[in-house]
């Protein structure tokens, strides 16, 4: 049952993350209509891009324990900054629920994850 949930939660976090880099590294709606809304530049689309996509490459792979916490921290980070960023342009709590979600399922993916997935 615990490896079923992690698998379902570290599915969906990873394809979502490597469906959202496509978006962001080609600059594409809607997440590149929000990145503006929110303020950020648009030489940082791609650049957020690639690593959403590795990030979700990097949690699907086999092996390399220490790249995987990598992805995890640099994806929370995107997740909560996403949350928080759309709390601060007041979109209101229904718009920070997507991000929100996404990082409780990553949470929930870390913390499930097999002891051959873990860094120690």
């Amino acid at each position: 049952m615990v490896t079923r949930a992690y698998w379902g939660f570290t599915l969906f976090v990873a394809l979502t993350g490597i469906a959202a880099g496509l978006l962001d590294a080609l600059r594409l709606p809607p997440l590149y209509g929000l990145l503006i809304h929110l303020g950020y530049p648009p030489y940082f689309s791609p650049i957020l891009g690639v690593w959403k996509i590795l990030g979700g490459i990097a949690l699907l792979a086999p092996r390399r324990p220490l790249v995987k916490e990598w992805a995890y921290a640099g994806m929370f980070i995107d997740y909560s900054s996403a949350t928080i960023s759309h709390l601060a342009m007041a979109d209101g709590v229904s718009a920070a629920l997507g991000p929100l979600l996404s990082a409780a399922l990553l949470v929930g993916s870390w913390y499930l994850r097999p002891p051959s997935r873990r860094l120690v």
